[in-house]
């Protein structure tokens, strides 16, 4: 009786079960600046399998999150020890208003990005300090 049971069932729990793969990875990066105990920049970048990069300014205290998106290549300078040099190549230098988001899709691999409260200068991502 039991095994009969459990064999009308089984196709019925099975049913709710997905043994496919996952084919949609996402991976989400969140960029958060505090200043004296203050959160001034907030902003997250997802990026999706499909290769769409999304950048959402979710809060910041300019109105505005500032984004340079670059590939660079570093490397120790022979002559010069303790010296990089670097190969920069910009990609897209934009600002998103608090609270909105930007989209870019086929960046090359091995990209990069800055985001500040004003527009960032790669390779290092260094921008005008601000109070």
């Amino acid at each position: 009786m039991r095994t009969n049971l459990v064999s009308a069932l089984l196709p019925l729990i099975l049913a709710g079960c997905n043994y496919s793969p996952s084919t949609s990875i996402n991976t989400t990066m969140i960029s958060t600046t505090t200043i004296n105990g203050v959160d001034v920049l907030d902003s997250a970048i997802r990026e999706s399998a499909s290769g769409n990069i999304e950048f959402t300014c979710n809060d910041s205290a300019s109105g505005r999150c500032y984004y340079a998106v670059f590939t660079s290549d570093c490397r120790d300078d022979a002559k010069t020890s303790g010296v990089n040099t670097c190969t920069t190549q910009r990609i897209a230098d934009f600002a998103v208003a608090k609270g909105e988001s930007k989209s870019l899709s086929n960046l090359p691999s091995g990209y990069r990005h800055c985001v500040a409260r004003s527009t960032p200068v790669p390779p290092y991502c260094t921008s005008a300090p601000q109070g």
